[in-house]
């Protein structure tokens, strides 16, 4: 039988949310798990849904795409998708594919847009060959690292002069954590630097905790900060900076026993992370803090082609 495919449309909500509940999706795409998965989807201010297309076969939803303009220095898109087991070696996939790509080739809301990347959990052989298949190369490792609840979790020791302050939605406050994510990330892989406005959208995205972000200062300017997120079966410490001046003093380490605190208060599932499989002196941090890793991310990339 033939597929069709079709930009998704406000119509579309009910067969988004079907395409993301499959276990089949779930297991690459977590993040969208849940009542509110195809929302957190759809507000993220950096998926546009012009660029989100669904794939049916006899009016069956049989598969999504997406893609993720991300601003950075230079620009580049992530492109998600998968298609349910039923419809898999049709041509789907490759059709999806093609569809987001040639979106973001034509698309206007982000210019010079130059690579392309995809992403899957390890080990998979299918997703492996679809993305060499479409001309991709090995780009970076990532690993989702876990600690499981009732484990040694000793409150935070804050170092002398830090102060910490929960996050309050102000302009301000949206100011110094700009300042202190960008001092702490601008030299890591594929650095997206945010604006104000770009910020003050992610903290519109459906959920989205203010209590669940806290700034340390010292001497008045903003020196670090944890952002933490809750999905619909694990916890995760989402971002966590220190600003290079404020490294080495143990304000890293009482971020984090922070964020783990505050997720074990908020969800009764493991507390988990992502980090880039290149930073080292992170993965030291996160392993003696009792985070094992649990599964591998691997990320491909190719060129934008004309």
């Amino acid at each position: 039988m033939s597929f069709t495919l079709r930009t998704y449309r406000d119509a579309d909500l009910p067969a988004l949310r079907s395409v993301l509940e499959d276990p089949a999706i779930v297991a690459q795409f977590d993040m969208y798990e849940g009542d509110d998965g195809a929302e957190r989807l759809l507000g993220d201010p950096f998926t546009p849904a012009d660029g989100v297309s669904l794939a049916f076969v006899g009016g069956e939803p049989a598969g999504f795409a997406c893609a993720i303009l991300i601003p950075s220095e230079p620009p580049w898109s992530m492109l998600r998708g998968g298609v349910l087991p039923g419809f898999r070696r049709r041509g789907i996939g490759t059709a999806l594919h093609r569809r987001t790509a040639d979106y973001v080739r034509t698309q206007t809301r982000l210019a010079g847009v130059r690579d392309l990347a995809t992403a899957a959990w390890q080990p998979l052989e299918i997703p492996t060959a679809f993305a060499e298949h479409l001309g991709y190369r090995h780009d970076r490792w990532f690993w989702l690292m876990r600690r499981e609840r009732g484990g040694r979790s000793p409150e935070p020791t804050w170092p002398a002069g830090i102060t910490v302050r929960a996050f309050d939605d102000s302009d301000a406050m949206l100011a110094d954590y700009q300042a202190a994510y960008h001092d702490s990330f601008a030299s890591h892989y594929r650095f997206t630097p945010a604006s104000l406005a770009e910020l003050r959208a992610f903290t519109r995205k459906p959920g989205f905790r203010t209590d669940g972000v806290l700034l340390a200062y010292r001497d008045g300017r903003p020196v670090g900060f944890c952002r933490n997120e809750l999905f619909a079966s694990r916890g995760e410490i989402g971002t966590l900076g220190t600003v290079h001046t404020a490294r080495g003093i143990g304000l890293g380490r009482a971020l984090l026993r922070w964020g783990v605190a505050w997720l074990e208060r908020e969800t009764p599932h493991a507390v988990t992370l992502l980090v880039d499989g290149e930073n080292e002196s992170a993965l030291a941090l996160y392993r003696s803090e009792g985070f094992e890793v649990a599964r591998t991310r691997r990320i491909w990339a190719q060129p934008v082609r004309a």
